[in-house]
């Protein structure tokens, strides 16, 4: 896996078996997974053609990347690592139910570097979002997330296999702690 910071997008890139939540997502091998920070003009394009718009000109073909979309800017990105888990996490928490001055979207994208079963994969969703949500809470905030959040989960499939990824399980905890100290230290960034 390599990382880097091209414009206003984070990429990563490298052999990924991934799930996405995002626009166009869902679950496929992908060459390069991105989280682009959409321009101050956003709310006159369609989301998903900005979105291919971006990929295209990152030189991504549809079929071969996932991407997601923030309002936050790329140096708020914490990238944090727990053994075989990466977990680079953008996060503002304006939420049109509370009344903050911080862009919104919270973007996880969580890449393992193991063998991961499919059922781990879906779990990783899961311990990642309550991660997420009890950072929110001990940084104060009364909700689980915003109205935006998105994730994508990859797996390298090489070295250790994890059948499991909940929250008890080894897998899990080191999720839980990328996560949880990524949504942190990005929103420690403003």
């Amino acid at each position: 896996m390599e990382y880097r910071i091209i414009r206003d997008a984070l990429v990563v890139e490298g052999e990924f078996n991934a799930l996405s939540s995002g626009l166009l997502g869902g679950w496929r091998d992908v060459k390069a997974i991105f989280n682009h920070t959409v321009s101050d003009d956003f709310e006159r394009y369609d989301p998903v053609e900005y979105l291919r718009g971006v990929a295209s000109e990152l030189g991504f073909r549809d079929d071969e990347y996932f991407g997601l979309l923030t309002s936050v800017p790329m140096d708020k990105l914490a990238v944090v690592s727990a053994d075989e888990v990466t977990a680079f996490i953008t996060a503002g928490v304006k939420n049109p139910n509370e009344p903050l001055k911080t862009p919104g979207t919270i973007n996880i994208i969580l890449v393992i570097d193991a063998d991961v079963s499919d059922g781990g994969m879906v779990n990783a969703v899961i311990t990642a979002t309550e991660a997420k949500s009890a950072a929110l809470f001990e940084l104060g905030h009364r909700f689980t997330g915003t109205n935006t959040d998105a994730i994508v989960v990859a797996r390298t499939g090489k070295g250790r296999k994890y059948k499991y990824s909940g929250p008890a399980s080894e897998l899990g905890r080191k999720i839980w702690r990328a996560v949880k100290n990524g949504v942190k230290e990005s929103l420690g960034k403003w």
